[in-house]
């Protein structure tokens, strides 16, 4: 390996690391900082450029921080093509070259050492060679980061199941991105907590919330107008002006289809996987229909299958199962597809202004993708692990967006972008509220205010967007 580009990467052995200004806590940076002190591998997977290397140092940081020895601690970065030519000869050499920089024998250590791995991915069959070594039980706390790709998440699942823990790093939620600007972040999730307990919260609870909400209100309505427009990607957030957030957004999909897609997909067929995008970035919030797809484009089904499998699998995808009181139903209907950030599906649709997406009618189906994100992310803030999101419909067409699932209860969501409530906007909620036998089900919509329509027992809250 290069002597000189692995000092230049591990700074910290010669006393000069400093994380770069502008640094924010990433939500998950909690949780990956109480694993360090796991034995189980750390393996922070996600889409290109949403922070996987920064979280890293960051975590090396907080290890200085504990008065870990410099000695102790080493990052590698797959980037690094001498690294790579050098393993391509023998993994086993991995261990030489760490014991190189150590200066003794790795099995002779009493404490730990600490091995940060950047873009594992980019050598075949590693992730294979780190569960040996972790099975032989070597003083080492591994932590694995790389760009979603098919390989890396088919190794972590064959070859480290029950020896990981992985934490996806997400494009910026909305209390990062507060944090990014400076200002402290709304809590919202008083409001979450009291939507998914028995009764919800009643009309004097409910305004009470709100009133401490609205000095985040323009803040919070400025930040989400933006990402509606141009995603949550962290670069892009810091981007100075709307050229550049276009400019990066066009260059994130070209590097997304030459890096991570070109090895996975023929060549002549790159053409067909970037329409594929295209046709599923117009149909958000639809049902994924394969045929339809397939036929539009003069395909097999099965070629539009893979291809959105691949979209799945390297996080540009999200898709929602049917609820359904039967396990298996929800695996075998058709799901609700949706991106995972805003921007990139912006991109594929030459859309750069919220203006445009009002004008083509689009709003309703941005706000519903958005709001999914942000449920998402409400949920795992709550650190709610049995929570889980589908959405709901019946053979008669009633449906409902999005169903929160917990094990006490079943909360159904209907997003509209109407700035006033309509009859047919509630039909598919108390639909479904009769047939599961709940109370409470949420109507989200640029509303001026929040409020309470109560029907009998039960409850249906309206709630301006801007408030979850």
């Amino acid at each position: 390996m290069n002597e000189r580009l692995f000092y230049a990467w591990n700074t910290w052995k010669a006393g000069r690391f400093k994380l770069p200004s502008g640094i924010i806590e990433r939500d998950i940076q909690g949780k990956a900082i109480r694993s360090l002190k796991e034995k189980e591998i750390l393996v922070l997977p996600g889409l290109r450029q949403t922070g996987k290397s920064t979280l890293a140092f960051q975590l090396i940081d907080h290890l200085l921080k504990e008065d870990i020895s410099p000695d102790r601690i080493f990052y590698f970065t797959f980037d690094d093509l001498s690294l790579r030519q050098e393993l391509s000869a023998s993994y086993p050499s991995f261990l030489n070259i760490v014991e190189h920089y150590l200066g003794e024998e790795i099995g002779t250590l009493s404490d730990p050492i600490y091995l940060f791995m950047d873009e594992v991915q980019k050598v075949p069959g590693f992730v294979e060679y780190v569960k040996s070594l972790y099975d032989l039980k070597y003083p080492i706390k591994w932590i694995l980061t790389g760009s979603a790709s098919l390989e890396l998440k088919a190794q972590v699942k064959e070859s480290l199941a029950g020896r990981v823990l992985n934490l996806a790093v997400s494009p910026f939620s909305e209390r990062e991105t507060f944090n990014l600007s400076g200002f402290p972040p709304p809590d919202k999730k008083e409001l979450w907590k009291l939507f998914l307990t028995e009764n919800g919260p009643d009309r004097k609870r409910l305004m009470k919330l709100e009133a401490e909400l609205l000095p985040f209100k323009t803040r919070i309505q400025r930040i989400f107008e933006e990402c509606l427009v141009f995603g949550s990607l962290p670069g892009v957030i810091l981007a100075p002006d709307t050229e550049k957030k276009t400019d990066l957004l066009k260059n994130y999909r070209e590097t997304y289809l030459d890096q991570d897609i070109r090895n996975l997909v023929k060549e002549d067929k790159l053409w067909v996987y970037q329409r594929v995008m295209e046709l599923l970035a117009g149909r958000i919030g639809d049902l994924l229909n394969y045929s339809n797809i397939a036929s539009e484009l003069e395909v097999t089904v099965d070629t539009v299958k893979r291809y959105c499998m691949l979209l799945e699998k390297t996080f540009i995808l999200r898709n929602l199962s049917t609820y359904s009181r039967n396990v298996r139903n929800e695996i075998l209907k058709t799901p609700k597809v949706y991106f995972t950030d805003l921007g990139i599906r912006n991109s594929l649709l030459n859309l750069t202004t919220l203006s445009q997406i009002e004008r083509l009618g689009q709003m309703g189906m941005a706000l519903e993708n958005m709001m999914l994100e942000r449920m998402d992310t409400a949920i795992k803030q709550l650190g709610a692990g049995e929570m889980s999101l589908h959405y709901w419909r019946t053979r008669t067409k009633e449906e409902v967006d999005i169903i929160v699932q917990t094990p006490e209860r079943l909360l159904p969501i209907e997003i509209k972008s109407d700035k006033r409530v309509q009859a047919k906007h509630l039909k598919g909620l108390r639909s479904f509220l009769a047939k599961e036998k709940e109370q409470v089900g949420l109507l989200v919509g640029r509303y001026d205010k929040a409020d309470i329509l109560e029907e009998g027992k039960n409850r249906i809250y309206l709630i301006p967007y801007w408030m979850l």
